[in-house]
């Protein structure tokens, strides 16, 4: 479901430019960032998001890291 957030016009409005390994990833830093999240939360480890540790604000952890700091 989230991959196809990409696709919604909403989108369209995001104006933050984020450098990623993963061209397919810089929606998601952009809406977290544009959201102001605390979180990203992502299983991926080969798109490299993990080793960033954070973009801007929102920290960029595991599932199993976010279930242990937030629940």
């Amino acid at each position: 479901m989230v991959n196809n957030l990409q696709r919604a016009l909403v989108l369209d409005r995001l104006t933050i430019e984020v450098e990623t390994d993963d061209p397919d990833d810089v929606f998601l830093l952009a809406m977290a960032m544009a959201s102001d999240a605390d979180y990203l939360v992502t299983g991926d480890r080969r798109a490299g998001l993990l080793q960033r540790g954070h973009v801007g604000r929102p920290r960029i952890v595991t599932p199993a890291v976010f279930c242990a700091e937030v629940l």
